[in-house]
C-alpha cells in the first residue's frame, strides 16, 4: 500500500508541476538576487547547482565516442576553443554546425575552415548540442585517439547524468523504487571509477563497458524523481564507494566476482534470485554455423578452418561457462566462456551461464540471462518492487554488508 501512495503523490505532483513552476522560478531568482547582494556586502558565498539551491555542482567525465574520424555537431551559439591555449575561434561569429576530422600527426581541422588544434573545447551559449545524430548538454574535450579516430568526452553534473541515464539502463515506467535502486548502485559505480580513473581522460564510458548514457533525449520527470529522491546517496562497504555493477538479468542466481575477474570483494557475493522469472531475457537461444564459429576464433589463435566440437570443462557454482575446450579435428583449444561471450558478442551469447550442442550444420547456445550476473539484477529488481519492496531491500539483497548513505568525501 506504501508504494501505491508514492506513485499517486508522484502524479499528483507532475500535475501541478506546470502551475508551480513559474512560482518557483521567481521565488528561485528573487533569492538569488537577495543572495548576491548580501554575498557581495559580507563575502558569504552561496551555490546554485540544477536549479537548487546550496548545492555545489560535482561533474563526470563520460566518453560517449571513440573510434570515430569525423564528428558532426549542431546546436545554437557554438563556442569552440583550443583546449591547450584557451584560444577561442569565430570570436566575431555565431555558429550553428561545425564538422571536425581527425588529421595526421595527432591534429583536429575544422573542415572548411584554417583552423586545427591538437585538442577541442566545445559547448554551445544556448541550449543542447547534437553530436553525431544525438543530444548532449553542457561541454565537450576532443582528442585525438590512437588509432587515427576522435575521443569525444562529455562533462556534465553528475545529476543529469543520472537522470539521462535511468531509461537506457531500464524503464522509468517501471516501479519507482526500482529507479531509485538504480541511481543509487550508478551513483556509486560513477563515483567509484571517478577515484580510479583520476588520472586519465574520461571516469565511465558511455556503453555496456560502464553503464549506458545516451544523451537527454531519454530524460523524463520519473527519473529526475527518482534521482533526486535519493540525492547523494552511495552504497559504502567499510566507509568507501563500492564497485557497484549490475547486469539486466542473472537467470536465477547472480555471480560471484573471482569467478570473472581476479580478486574477492565481500559485498558482491552470488546469491539466488527468484524475481526474475518473468524477464524476456530469462530463457535465450543463439546457433553459429561452424565455418563462422572458426573464423571468429582464429582471431585468438584457433589453428582450425572449421569447428569439430566443443566440450564445456568448467563451471562456476552458479553455473557459468568458466571454460571449453574447442576441436578442429586435429588439436584442441581452451577458451574461457568470458572470452567466448567477447568474440561472440554480447548481444548474442548473452551470458555464460549456457549449454551447447551440435545442431545442424553448427552449434546451438540455450542459455539463461543477460549480463555478466554480478551485482544487481534489474529485472529482479522489478520483480521484488512488484511484490512490494523499496529500494534498500532491492539493494541490500544484491549488494551485502553495504551501507546506503551520504558520503562525505
Amino acid at each position: 500500500m506504501l508504494f501505491v501512495n508514492r506513485e499517486i503523490i508522484f502524479c499528483v505532483l507532475c500535475g501541478f508541476k506546470k502551475s508551480l513552476h513559474l512560482v518557483f522560478r521567481d521565488i528561485l531568482l528573487h533569492f538569488r538576487v537577495f543572495s548576491l547582494f548580501w554575498g557581495a556586502i559580507f563575502g558569504v558565498g552561496i551555490y546554485f547547482a540544477s536549479g537548487e539551491v546550496g548545492e555545489a555542482k560535482e561533474f563526470i567525465r563520460v566518453l560517449i565516442l571513440r573510434d570515430v574520424s569525423r564528428l558532426e555537431v549542431s546546436g545554437q551559439g557554438l563556442v569552440l576553443q583550443d583546449l591547450q591555449t584557451g584560444q577561442r575561434f569565430f570570436k566575431n561569429t555565431r555558429f550553428s554546425s561545425l564538422t571536425i576530422r581527425r588529421e595526421a600527426r595527432n591534429r583536429l581541422r575544422v573542415e572548411g575552415y584554417p583552423i586545427s588544434a591538437g585538442a577541442f573545447l566545445l559547448s554551445s551559449s544556448n541550449g543542447p548540442m547534437v553530436l553525431n545524430g544525438r543530444r548532449y548538454r553542457d561541454h565537450f574535450k576532443i582528442f585525438p585517439g590512437q588509432k587515427r579516430d576522435l575521443w569525444v568526452i562529455n562533462e556534465l553534473p553528475l545529476k543529469e547524468y543520472l537522470v539521462g541515464l535511468i531509461n537506457y539502463e531500464i524503464s522509468s515506467e517501471w516501479f519507482l523504487e526500482v529507479a531509485k535502486a538504480q541511481a543509487v548502485v550508478a551513483r556509486t559505480y560513477a563515483t567509484f571509477q571517478k577515484r580510479i580513473r583520476s588520472g586519465e581522460l574520461y571516469d565511465v564510458e558511455s556503453g555496456v563497458n560502464d553503464q549506458v548514457y545516451g544523451g537527454i533525449d531519454r530524460e523524463d520527470e520519473r527519473s529526475r524523481w527518482a534521482v533526486n529522491e535519493t540525492d547523494g546517496e552511495l552504497l559504502l562497504y567499510q566507509g568507501n564507494p563500492i564497485f557497484a555493477v549490475y547486469h539486466a538479468c542473472c537467470g536465477g542466481k547472480t555471480e560471484s566476482p573471482e569467478y570473472l575477474w581476479a580478486g574477492n570483494l565481500p559485498y558482491l557475493q552470488g546469491t539466488h534470485c527468484g524475481f526474475c522469472l518473468d524477464s524476456p531475457h530469462f530463457y535465450w537461444n543463439y546457433q553459429v554455423d561452424r565455418e563462422t564459429l572458426g573464423k571468429i576464433l582464429r582471431s585468438v589463435g584457433f589453428s582450425g578452418s572449421v569447428v569439430r566440437g566443443i566440450e564445456v570443462v568448467e563451471r562456476s557454482p552458479s553455473g557459468r561457462v568458466l571454460q571449453l575446450v574447442i576441436q578442429d579435428g586435429k588439436s584442441l583449444f581452451q577458451i574461457t566462456g568470458k572470452e567466448l561471450r567477447r568474440l561472440l558478442g554480447y548481444d548474442l551469447l548473452r551470458s555464460t551461464n549456457f549449454v551447447v550442442q551440435e545442431s545442424g550444420e553448427g552449434y546451438l547456445f540455450t542459455g539463461l540471462g543477460w549480463g555478466h550476473g554480478i551485482g544487481m539484477c534489474q529485472w529482479g529488481a522489478k520483480g521484488m518492487a512488484e511484490k512490494g519492496a523499496d529500494y534498500p531491500a532491492i539493494i541490500h539483497n544484491y549488494y551485502r554488508k553495504v551501507e546506503i548513505t551520504r558520503f562525505v568525501r
